[in-house]
This record gives structure tokens, C-alpha cells and sequence, in this order.
């Protein structure tokens, strides 16, 4: 059965993240150099595809 105590424990909910409490991440890898030797690589990379 439950342990006494454990029910008790999800009756109230934690407390929020504050948004200073939180890390920001953010990707910082450079996007590789288009190969002028591929036509479509470079069409699609630069149109967004």
C-alpha cells in the first residue's frame, strides 16, 4: 500500500520557475560555409528549405 506521508506530499503543487531562475540557451554553431560546387544545396539552404 502507500507509505503514510506519501499522499500528503501531492496535494500541493511546487512552486514556479521564476523567470530569473531560468537559463536561457541559445545555439551558437556556425552554419557551415555553402559550397559554390553545389548548386541546389546552396538554392535550398538559402531559400529556407
Amino acid at each position: 500500500m502507500t507509505v503514510p506521508g506519501e499522499r500528503e506530499r501531492f496535494h500541493r503543487l511546487p512552486d514556479p520557475v521564476r523567470p530569473e531562475d531560468a537559463v536561457e540557451t541559445v545555439d551558437t554553431s556556425p552554419v557551415p560555409a555553402p559550397d559554390a560546387s553545389d548548386e541546389r544545396e546552396v538554392f535550398l539552404r538559402e531559400a529556407g528549405g
